[in-house]
């Protein structure tokens, strides 16, 4: 059974945007307390709302709403925890609400999981001062948001990895309450229900670079070439240091390429307080899914369609599934029923924001394959310049019959996912082979 604190939490995530005021009521009638052996709590008193004015009884602290005990966290907040979080909490794009973009955090990540964000602000290298500079950073971010807890950067340094330096921490979520990770290999991997996206104030922060000095294995970038600016000291004039890009799944979250130090990057911050258990309940839906096998453009539309239909097949999914791919006159989400049940991932998260399908943002990236396995690809065959565009012969390798000019292409691993075509970027229909993107009618 969940702990009355996190229900609260989760409440709270969902409804702040669309209520507003109106959650002042609280005010006026007491909070349901964050003991799972309490009721109700009047205001001001320990972890229930503070006062309208901001205010909460003698010794105690009002933090985002909440009063909390000395420390920075509630009286009786265990170290480990557990959770059972519905992904399509967070279904609307990312940083979505009434207000423009933030939402209000929970702020007590020690009476749940722990909480993940980007800071606000874009650093030099050398302005970090180190890993303890930048942890001191993520520190400040957190603690001038209002929230709890102990924060490192995901960053490294030869010597001292950044997948070494989260301890035994488990379990994620962003500040929109929105689940981010069970375990630090999901991190590592990029394998995230919702990438870190949001600022500390719950503010969509993508795109941006972050800087990471780590490759895809959590550990430091020892590739010839590519330093790590003086340990995140200077900001050297002929220096470079490896960035990740938010908003990416695996590889390119925390291995993107190298900037110069002088360059300006964020950071991500991870919470590394809690043992927490994560569940996140799969959402019902459509299935969405990267194929694990490549087409040839020259093979045409058909047996993109096909491979789909096979991929899931194995998969064990008996539904009718299609190429999310355009042909000249034709957009690839004419193919399919905008009005049917979410498309969701292998995992169970939803893949479009509500009310959205086909936009320019994913409310998160496809990544998987049918059986659940990370894509190896970055990139899919789309055949326009967008998902709602018709395609034509210049950007369908005419019509998946030739293997000479471009085509437009989707990113698989990506919230921006249709950057590679709306963005004019395309590939040779000479290539062999790509993916495609494969959904469920």
């Amino acid at each position: 059974m969940l702990a009355w604190g996190v229900v609260i939490v989760r409440l709270a995530s969902r409804v702040v945007a669309a209520l507003g005021p109106a959650l002042l009521l609280a005010d006026s009638i007491g909070c349901v307390a964050i003991d799972p052996n309490a009721e109700l709590c009047a205001v001001g008193g320990v972890d229930c709302a503070c006062t309208q004015g901001g205010a909460c009884d003698v010794g105690l602290s009002c933090v985002a709403g909440t009063c909390i005990g000395p420390g920075g966290t509630s009286t009786d907040a265990p170290t480990s925890s557990s959770e059972t979080i519905d992904p399509s909490e967070s279904s609307t794009a990312p940083g979505d609400s009434s207000d423009g973009g933030s939402t209000t955090a929970d702020t007590t990540p020690a009476s749940h999981a722990n909480l993940a964000f980007v800071t606000s602000s874009a650093y030099t290298a050398g302005a970090l001062g180190g890993l303890a500079g930048a942890d001191a950073i993520c520190q400040g971010h957190a603690d001038a948001a209002g929230h709890s807890g102990t924060y490192r950067a995901w960053l490294s340094l030869p010597g001292e990895d950044a997948r070494d330096r989260i301890g035994d921490a488990r379990g994620w979520v962003r500040p929109d309450g929105a689940p981010l990770a069970i375990d630090l290999p999901q991190i590592i991997e990029g394998r995230f229900f919702h990438p870190p996206v949001l600022d500390e104030n719950g503010t969509f922060a993508a795109p941006n670079f972050i800087w990471t000095g780590t490759v895809d294995d959590g550990t430091a970038n020892s590739l010839d070439g590519f330093g790590v600016c003086g340990g995140w000291t200077t900001d050297e004039a002929t220096g470079f240091a490896w960035i990740g890009d938010l908003g990416a799944g695996p590889g390119w979250w925390t291995a993107y390429g190298s900037q110069p130090c002088t360059g300006s990057a964020r950071l991500v911050c991870l919470g590394v307080d809690q043992q927490h258990e994560l569940v996140v309940e799969p959402v019902p839906g459509r299935l969405a899914f990267v194929s694990a096998g490549y087409v040839a453009p020259t093979e045409g539309r058909a047996a993109a369609d096909a491979l789909c239909q096979a991929e899931a097949a194995a998969a064990g999914d008996d539904g009718s599934f299609l190429a999310l791919m355009a042909v000249p006159g034709e957009a690839p989400a004419d193919r399919f029923d905008l009005g049917g049940a979410p498309w969701v991932r292998a995992d169970g998260v939803p893949v479009f924001p509500d009310g959205d399908p086909f936009g320019d943002t994913l409310a998160t990236p496809f990544v998987f394959d049918a059986l659940g396995n990370a894509t190896t690809l970055a990139i899919g065959w789309a055949g326009s310049y967008g998902a709602q565009d018709p395609g034509d012969d210049l950007s369908s390798c005419t019509g998946w019959t030739a293997n000479t000019g471009n085509a437009g292409m989707f990113s698989t691993i990506h919230i921006f996912w249709q950057a590679w075509a709306l963005g004019g970027g395309d590939q040779e229909c000479a290539q062999l082979g790509y993916s495609v993107v494969c959904l469920e009618q």
